[in-house]
């Protein structure tokens, strides 16, 4: 077992011992995963981080090539190999990582990904309580699940039960000299109250794709794209580039199903009006992925309902969508 207090003394063994580590503290009065060299900063008591782990395996921009006139070829950049962990995310952020990878690395491999994928160890810490936007037990998964964690820490009183889940996470803890599966008993998983129902939305949702319901389900929402921002599932990007007289870079950047140029062609534009793009992230999550890969994107972490500017609640849409077809 680990005590609260000794996790902080965790991240300085990890960078000590050669890691990037990403963790959740506090900037300007909200917590974030962010990259972490003082333990002392580590802020653990809280529902979730705004932002979750996407934002490290899957950049809002990165750079993948640079070109000039000096020379004739596209020279890609490469990143510099790093052992990282991100240590306290929750399951649920830890559980969107299984969605991805289903997505990104087969049958096409997106190989910047999947090289992120394979240098880092999530160390999650299970949830100790939840809110209002919480709905992951409708998902599938829970405050203590195990899904896409290499390391599970559970909270039992003071101190943290370490259960390593995966090889990766038990040669991190054997790197870092910590004890695994000792036995203890956890706390009790956190009471998540909110449910959202969505037994029998995909069958609404593969005949319904012109359905009027789609006006009314988009009528609030206001394109900002922040729903998508923070949402640990969402990956779709775009490519684009950025040169200058005689140089530039090609840079890959994040994308969003709500902007009014989102898959616009020359002269063409196949999602027109804002019901349209909210059809589309309704779609996507609900019916595409589940037809291309077998999961629904969606874990349930309610951060597109915890910080949606104007109040749209996804999971009461789901529900009215659902309801439609009974």
């Amino acid at each position: 077992m680990i005590k609260k207090t000794q996790l902080a003394d965790l991240i300085a063994t990890a960078v000590s011992a050669g890691y990037v580590v990403h963790a959740p503290s506090k900037r300007e009065g909200r917590v974030y995963l962010d990259e972490l060299t003082d333990g002392a900063a580590l802020e653990i008591d809280h529902v979730i981080s705004v932002n979750g782990v996407k934002d490290i395996m899957l950049p809002r921009c990165e750079p993948l090539a640079g070109f000039s006139l000096d020379d004739v070829n596209v020279k890609p950049v490469e990143e510099p190999r790093t052992r990282r962990i991100i240590l306290g995310c929750r399951p649920c952020d830890a559980a969107s990582l299984v969605i991805l990878d289903a997505i990104l690395l087969e049958p096409v491999r997106d190989s910047r990904y999947a090289r992120r994928r394979e240098e880092t160890t999530i160390v999650t810490v299970a949830c100790s309580r939840a809110d209002g936007a919480c709905f992951c037990t409708s998902m599938g998964y829970g405050p203590h699940e195990e899904t896409g964690s290499d390391v599970l820490l559970l909270p039992a009183g003071g101190s943290y039960i370490v259960r390593a889940v995966t090889d990766k996470g038990r040669a991190l803890l054997e790197d870092l000299g910590i004890e695994a599966d000792a036995g203890g008993e956890p706390d009790s998983p956190p009471e998540v109250g909110r449910k959202v129902d969505t037994d029998g939305l995909k069958t609404w949702l593969d005949r319904n794709f012109e359905n009027e319901r789609w006006q009314d389900a988009s009528i609030n929402c206001i394109s900002c794209g922040i729903c998508y921002y923070l949402c640990p599932t969402c990956h779709c990007f775009d490519i684009t580039d950025e040169a200058g007289v005689a140089k530039g870079e090609r840079y890959r950047i994040w994308d969003c199903c709500s902007f009014s140029a989102f898959t616009q062609m020359a002269e063409h534009q196949p999602r027109v009006g804002r019901h349209a793009r909210y059809r589309q992230r309704i779609m996507h999550k609900f019916k595409y992925t589940v037809d291309n890969v077998g999961l629904v994107a969606c874990v349930g972490d309610g951060r597109c309902i915890r910080h949606c500017p104007v109040g749209v609640d996804m999971g009461e849409i789901l529900e009215s969508l659902k309801a439609e077809g009974q």
